[in-house]
């Protein structure tokens, strides 16, 4: 009964599917917040469902884990290979494991990059893998915005493979595997379907994950109200029910988030690497900082200034900088959430959110940039 009302509301339609192993590993694209329940409506069966360590820190998702389904941890601070401990310790169990390998849901409506080891694990745990797709969930909830839109979502098992299926393949085929079968971008179908995701204030907090004008090129300037996106130039765009951005009289440079999103990586990408060394590359101010200890979060200052260098990150309050955190230092700096920020080194697990809508990707991009490393 509760799958039928999640199932209305959400606009969905889920194809059901009988699993033919007892164990086995769901691999799925994460484009909405209910993927979890999606899969669990196809394939009727309990599961426990890999989750970041911020969602335990939500008391909606809390709730509909531990009620419909177990859930396996991931610990930002902690390595990798707890987390693949305890799935292949499930399988052994007999109990099927659920993982999105992009590790957190689309920005931008594209399925992104995974971690190669994904196939590694698959292989080690010697069970069934089953390939999830789901399409129109990012036009029906992007990650971005406050509201969901009102059109159609639809999910389903695209392949089963067996134990010994897996064992055939190499590491690199069974990543190949998955990506094949996962792979979605929610713009390429819509050009064709032209599906109309009905909603109210369409493009408010889009500046979530776009930060930089293309008509201008500043970066921190775009503000949304009600179904516009506006720069500080004049440059404004209209967000609609079929989900692309229209003609206001000022030009149209993109039709799409995704194309959007794409040129602004490169063009952000000139600009932290053209910084000369030491400099200040942006700042953002009313943050909210945060510390998670032993797992639990705790409030360090709720008006903060933050700082990109081209070597370290700043946060400063009270007049004076507070935190120093070299870029050599740090261990992972992820986008978590909707805008939220962690950084995580071997002192520090700082969780860093804004008191207004602002793009925290652009940091993530910056450090991948700065420290040499690939950002897709």
């Amino acid at each position: 009964m509760f799958g039928h009302i999640i199932l209305r509301y959400c606009h969905a339609k889920i194809e059901t599917y009988k699993p033919k192993h007892k164990a086995f590993i769901i691999v799925g694209n994460h484009a909405d917040g209910m993927d979890p329940g999606y899969e669990l409506m196809a394939l009727k069966r309990y599961m426990r469902i890999v989750v970041s360590d911020h969602l335990t820190n939500n008391k909606f998702s809390e709730f509909f884990l531990k009620k419909f389904a177990g859930v396996i941890v991931k610990h930002r601070d902690q390595p990798t290979s707890h987390v693949v401990e305890q799935i292949i310790a499930s399988i052994k169990e007999g109990v099927p494991v659920s993982i999105y390998p992009e590790g957190a849901m689309t920005p931008n409506g594209e399925t992104g990059f995974f971690s190669p080891r994904t196939g590694q694990m698959i292989k080690d745990s010697g069970a069934a893998l089953i390939t999830f797709k789901l399409t129109g969930g990012y036009l029906h909830a992007p990650k971005w915005a406050k509201k969901l839109r009102r059109g159609p979502v639809h999910g389903h098992v695209v392949r089963e493979y067996s134990p010994d299926e897996i064992a055939a393949m190499t590491v690199d085929e069974v990543n190949e595997t998955i990506t094949r079968d996962i792979y979605h971008n929610d713009y390429a179908l819509q050009k064709e379907k032209r599906n109309e995701y009905r909603g109210k204030r369409l493009a408010e907090c889009v500046e979530r994950i776009l930060y930089l004008c293309p008509e201008c090129h500043s970066v921190g300037k775009l503000r949304s109200s009600g179904n516009f996106l506006e720069c500080d130039c004049g440059y404004k765009v209209e967000l609609k029910f079929d989900g692309f951005f229209h003609n206001t009289g000022t030009g149209l440079h993109f039709e799409s988030i995704l194309d959007w999103d794409k040129w602004q990586k490169d063009a952000w990408k000139q600009i932290v690497l053209g910084t000369p060394k030491g400099e200040l590359i942006y700042s953002e101010n009313r943050q909210i900082i945060s510390m998670f200890v032993k797992h639990r979060k705790q409030l360090i200052n709720k008006d903060a200034e933050f700082r990109l260098f081209t070597d370290k990150f700043e946060i400063a309050y009270d007049g004076e900088t507070k935190i120093t955190i070299p870029m050599d230092k740090i261990k992972l700096v992820l986008n978590v959430s909707i805008e939220a920020l962690i950084i995580v080194t071997d002192d520090h697990y700082l969780y860093i959110q804004s008191q207004y809508p602002r793009a925290a990707a652009k940091y993530v991009a910056a450090w991948r940039f700065l420290t040499n490393k690939d950002y897709k």
